[in-house]
């Protein structure tokens, strides 16, 4: 039974790619964050949409779908993405935990502050864990 669900579904997406179906109709969820995080990315930097097309060699419709979450990007994609806006591909994907809050603070932060913030970190998790004790 498995079997012929996995033929069903692979049959299905096979007669989409005949069709020329080749992205969502809605976004995908995180797709659609991700992409607009891109998009704002974007245009903090001043990136025009047609300068951004240029810098990452990207077509003009595959970056208006990747913007709007109607394609998941590869990791070679957010690569380009991440280059033309000098940062990291980490940079292209946070979110809105604490964590990830903090590491979109720290990304224009220069290196030493980066370091000494570690440190303090480091104690501050140090004692709190002989605290726990």
């Amino acid at each position: 039974m498995a079997t012929a669900r996995r033929r069903s579904a692979g049959t299905a997406r096979s007669n989409d790619r005949r069709a020329g179906v080749r992205h969502r109709g809605e976004p995908d969820p995180l797709a659609a964050r991700v992409g607009g995080r891109i998009r704002q990315l974007r245009k903090a930097a001043e990136f025009t949409f047609d300068a951004f097309v240029e810098e990452t060699k990207l077509g003009r419709g595959y970056l208006s779908e990747l913007e709007r979450g109607l394609v998941v990007p590869t990791i070679g994609t957010l690569a380009r993405v991440a280059r033309a806006l000098e940062m990291t591909i980490a940079d292209l994907v946070v979110g809105d935990t604490d964590r990830e809050r903090l590491f979109d603070e720290l990304r224009d932060a220069p290196s030493v502050a980066v370091r000494e913030l570690r440190e303090r970190v480091k104690a501050i998790t140090s004692a709190a864990a002989r605290r726990a004790r």
